[in-house]
This record gives structure tokens, sequence and C-alpha cells, in this order.
């Protein structure tokens, strides 16, 4: 194809991304892909177009270079714990409050809560069945740390069960937003507030498996009036401000 770097055309660039994009969706994660030499002649554009286009690529964690014997592109896969991030700050630029989430949460809530009611994967259920024995046998948590760790691990053994990439990834983003903001983790460094949910948990996690759809539903509105009732009113209704924004990603 010829072409000259500084006339590079957009379509011929979004030719190159479109073709490297289906290569490394097509491959398993950390599969080798090619050179540079062998993926430029492959897409046929310039080398300034093709390093352009694998810059892109590479933001995207869709593309991973590697330097060396082995050297060359292998493929990547984008990291939602990034992605739930990522959004959560841009939720607290936008001035959204707790409040506002949870109005959302709650409907997709009752939604994620139905699909898990109606599934039939036998390994699905038998985790969240041993998640429910191991935490009831580790007694109340000792801190908010483990508390939410235990919580975050019950929601994602849930979601596993609805079994919607969309309703995991809002997830992400809510638990993001809402345990990591100053307010939650003051709440729930009181040992009753843990406590209560903590027996929330239980209570939901045995009504799943037992496919009590009206029961879960209840359990999860009764969980958000309290939640509501304890949190104060401005911690609800101000912007959220996330603890450990230059933490890590966990």
């Amino acid at each position: 194809m010829s072409e000259t770097p500084d006339r590079t055309s957009t379509p011929v660039l979004k030719a190159a991304m479109q073709r490297l994009r289906r290569l490394a969706l097509a491959a398993h994660e950390g599969d080798f892909l090619g050179s540079e030499q062998e993926l430029q002649q492959l897409t046929g554009v310039s080398r300034p177009t093709f390093r352009q286009a694998v810059r892109i690529l590479e933001q995207d964690h869709l593309l991973v270079k590697r330097m060396g014997p082995h050297g060359g592109y292998y493929a990547g896969r984008p990291d939602p714990r990034a992605a739930a991030r990522a959004a959560a700050l841009y939720l607290q630029l936008e001035s959204a409050t707790i409040l506002d989430l949870l109005e959302v949460s709650h409907v997709l809530h009752k939604d994620m809560l139905s699909r898990a009611c109606d599934c039939t994967d036998a390994d699905a259920r038998a985790d969240l069945r041993d998640f429910l024995t191991s935490f009831q046998e580790a007694g109340e948590p000792a801190d908010y740390t483990q508390f939410v760790q235990y919580e975050s691990r019950f929601e994602q053994l849930v979601l596993a069960m609805a079994g919607n990439p969309v309703l995991r990834l809002f997830f992400q983003i809510a638990r993001k937003f809402i345990d990591e903001s100053t307010a939650t983790q003051a709440l729930i460094s009181n040992p009753a507030v843990r406590r209560m949910r903590r027996i929330a948990v239980l209570r939901l996690g045995e009504a799943i498996l037992a496919g009590d759809r009206e029961q879960c539903l209840e359990l999860s509105r009764q969980q958000r009036q309290a939640f509501m009732a304890l949190a104060p009113d401005d911690a609800l209704k101000a912007g959220a401000v996330l603890a450990g924004v230059a933490g890590a990603d966990g």
C-alpha cells in the first residue's frame, strides 16, 4: 500500500487498528501475535501508521510489546479493575453522590438477584455455598478491610451466577465508588453496622440458593433502607471523596 507518513488518512489508521484488534481478541491472553515487521506487513500500512495504531491498542491493553529474543507483540486484555477505578474517579469529578449510585444500583441489583436465583450452574452454586459456609464459620470480620473483602467476594459469586458481564462491570464501578468513599468507610467502621450487613449477606446467599426471588428482593430493599437510614444525609447527598485515590486497584 502506497502512503506517506505525513499524509496518513484516518480510514487507513482505523482499518489497521480494526485488523490488529480482531487479531488480539481472537487469541488467548498472552499468545504471541507476531513481530513488528510481520504485523506491519499484515496490516499493509507504513511504519509510522502501524506504530500509531499499536500505541492506541496498547493503551486499551489489547496489545503488549515485549523485547528480547522472543520480542514482538502479544495479546492482552483490558483490566476491569482499572476501568472501574477510572469510572469511579470520573463520577467523583462529575460530583456524583452516593445517593445517585444507590438509586441506579438498586434497580440493577434486583435484576442481578433475579438472574442469580435462576442459575442452574452446579459449580457456581457450589462456590456460593462454600463461601457462605466459610463466611459463617469465620465469625464477625475484624475490621473494615476484611469485611469489604468478604462482601466483595460474595458479590462476585452472585454476579458469576447472574452471568451478565455488563452487570459485573457496573457493580465493580459502584463498589469502587461507594465502598472507597470516606463516608462509607466511616459508617462500616462501626462493628454494629458490619454485624448487620454480615447477617444480610448470609440471608441473601441462602435465598439465592433456594431460588427465592421474592425473599431476595425483600432483603435487598431492607439493606438499602438500612444503609440510607444509618448514613448521614450530608454523606449521601454530598459528592463522594474517594479514599486512597493513589492506591492500588484492588
